[in-house]
C-alpha cells in the first residue's frame, strides 16, 4: 500500500512522518500520476480517490467518493470484500 500526493517531496515526508504511516507516501509534484489517473484538477488540487490494485497488478476497484473521517474503515472493508490477503506473499 502506498500513498501519491501532489504535494512536494518534503512536505510528503512531513506528512507521513506526523500520521507515523506505515507505508510510504510517494510525491507526484510534477502531478503526471494525477493526470495519468484522471485526478487532477484545477488550481493545483487533486480529486481524492483509492485505487485498489491486485497482487497481479490488475486495477480491481477506485473508490471515487472518498470520505476522510471513515476512509480507514472503508479501505479495510474494500480490502475483505475484495479478497486481498492480509499479507503479502
Amino acid at each position: 500500500m502506498f500513498v501519491i500526493s501532489c504535494d512536494g517531496l518534503e512536505k510528503s515526508k512531513n506528512f507521513s512522518a506526523e500520521l507515523g504511516m506505515p507505508f510510504p507516501v510517494l510525491s507526484d509534484d510534477d502531478r503526471v500520476a494525477a493526470k495519468m489517473f484522471g485526478v487532477d484538477r484545477a488550481f493545483g488540487l487533486s480529486k481524492r480517490h483509492t485505487f485498489f490494485f491486485g497482487p497481479e497488478g490488475k486495477l480491481r476497484a477506485i473508490d471515487k467518493k472518498v470520505k476522510v473521517k471513515s476512509h480507514g474503515a472503508d479501505v479495510a472493508a474494500q480490502l475483505k470484500e475484495l479478497d486481498f490477503p492480509l499479507k503479502a506473499p
